[in-house]
């Protein structure tokens, strides 16, 4: 009886910790929308995404001590004697013995078709992260000295410091880099901004949306959407998909997710449920899953802390949107050995 238990307590804690891991996961991806023009630190989104990664961790541990107290229970034992009848009779041999407990064909499919999806949608918002302004980049700068947008008037002539090309026609100028100096309603005579990429040429006495701190003028102005700007200045948590760089990459999730989307499908509704029910009660199959969690988690810091990442955490960061969708493709190795 007190192997039952046992071993019911740690098939209940596998669960669990799954739970914890998808709806850590959940929280990350959910929160880091709103944060797109926020320069880092994030610390809300950082503690959610460790703590997803934690859970996998801990599932991975708890299904390893699962095997090896499953291996040392009564059924070894009872093997020992031909003639000896189960003790715990049929039902607790079948379901509580075995490595994978019990569960119904639907449910498994309706799991692992979830886990896909989050793995993909978590994956395109770890893309996001690659963006994100850094903890001494010029837009925190501004925040921590009190910005604010205003309409800014182009001073002097603007100064070109690159020009862009169209790669099929050479000749084809597509935009330029220059250097701003602007005035602003109550700030000081001259305001520098820039570099900034526009397609046409600025002139002297146009108009521009820009941030800047009147508490700290030395600071300068940074240029962007009026949107970025508004969500700069008012500092708070507000999802925007269709402008800046979360348009870019907004599109890009598109493309990919609608590339990826009959993988999830497949790999969840099309592969044998037994198959997938073993894989998620793999001690093995969750070690390597949950490396993966912490190599995301690893790389994510650098960008979500707002410090910059080398060498093997700059791999982390730049390849964690590959490896979370790559998971998805788990059942593939088992489709071959077996097939």
């Amino acid at each position: 009886m007190r192997y039952l238990m046992i071993q019911n307590a740690l098939t209940q804690a596998v669960r669990l910790s799954a739970g914890l891991a998808c709806a850590a996961t959940v929280v990350a991806f959910g929160w880091a929308l709103g944060i797109d023009h926020q320069p880092a630190p994030h610390t809300g989104v950082l503690v959610c995404v460790w703590t997803a990664a934690g859970a996998a961790l801990l599932r991975a541990v708890l299904l390893w001590v699962r095997r090896i107290h499953g291996r040392r229970g009564p059924r070894r034992r009872a093997g020992r004697v031909s003639l000896e009848k189960d003790p715990l009779g049929d039902l607790g041999s079948r379901h509580l013995f075995d490595e994978v407990p019990y569960e119904s064909d639907g449910w498994i499919k309706t799991r692992q078709l979830a886990t896909h999806v989050l793995l993909l949608v978590a994956g395109m918002t770890a893309a996001t992260f690659l963006a994100l302004p850094g903890r001494d980049s010029q837009q925190a700068a501004l925040q921590r000295a009190g910005a604010q947008v205003a309409t800014a008037t182009i001073a002097e002539p603007p100064r070109v410091v690159d020009t862009f090309y169209d790669d099929d026609v050479p000749d084809r100028v597509t935009g330029y880099s220059s250097r701003l100096r602007v005035t602003v309603p109550g700030g000081p005579a001259r305001l520098p901004v820039g570099p900034i990429r526009t397609n046409e040429r600025l002139r002297a006495g146009e108009h521009i949306k820009v941030l800047w701190s009147p508490s700290d003028p030395a600071l300068g102005a940074y240029h962007g959407t009026s949107s970025e700007l508004r969500q700069l200045a008012d500092g708070g948590w507000r999802v925007d998909l269709l402008d800046g760089s979360a348009g870019v990459w907004a599109g890009i999730a598109v493309v990919f997710g609608l590339c990826m989307l009959p993988w999830v499908f497949t790999f969840a509704l099309g592969v044998d449920t037994d198959l997938l029910s073993e894989s998620a009660w793999s001690p093995v199959g969750q070690s390597l899953r949950a490396l993966v969690f912490l190599a995301v988690a690893y790389g994510c810091t650098a960008a979500l802390s707002g410090d910059p990442a080398h060498g093997f955490q700059a791999l982390c960061l730049g390849g964690s949107w590959l490896l979370l969708p790559g998971m998805i493709f788990a059942p593939v190795y088992r489709m071959v050995k077996d097939g």
